[in-house]
């Protein structure tokens, strides 16, 4: 039997493993529907808000994969799926793709379908994009005959002449 929730739904787990721009163990969703699937999976449709720390993710559906309690993670999909939040270097980012998936305790993002990432100006666009928030690394991968593609703002600065 499925239980519905409606409403705000925080779940909190235990994870042990830290980060610096995310909390292991606290996760908020917001969504129009909410349901425990029977693996115990948290299943939320329609307007899906996640916050994590610094990380806000918007979607029209994620699940919560709290199975194994020292690595839970959220998949998340949408036409697109929207995300914000802080990188170790303190610097903003945002990003789109049409799924992904966020695992706190790692802080690996992983974007798949016409996946872009924006840093200040800097722009990523590839079909996947691994990023993750505390390194700071990212890794693009095209599709299959396809390649990557970087839009990089140049530094500006004052010379003195």
């Amino acid at each position: 039997m499925k239980t519905i929730f409606s409403g705000l739904l925080v779940i909190f787990s235990t994870g042990t493993a830290g980060a610096t721009v995310n909390q292991p163990g606290k996760y908020t969703i917001d969504s129009d529907r909410q349901e425990i699937l029977p693996d115990g999976n948290i299943r939320a449709t329609g307007h899906v808000h996640v916050v994590n720390g610094d990380m806000i993710i918007d979607a029209d559906e994620a699940v919560y994969h709290r199975r194994n309690v020292n690595l839970p993670y959220i998949t998340v999909k949408g036409m697109p799926v929207k995300y914000s939040g802080v990188a170790s270097n303190g610097k903003l980012f945002s990003g789109v793709s049409e799924e992904a998936r966020y695992t706190i305790n790692t802080g690996e993002v992983v974007l798949t379908g016409n996946a872009c990432v924006r840093m200040e100006r800097n722009r990523l666009f590839a079909d996947t994009i691994r990023y993750n928030v505390n390194s700071g690394i990212i890794v693009a991968v095209p599709r299959p005959g396809n390649r990557v593609k970087s839009i990089i703002a140049g530094d500006t600065f004052s010379r003195k002449e």
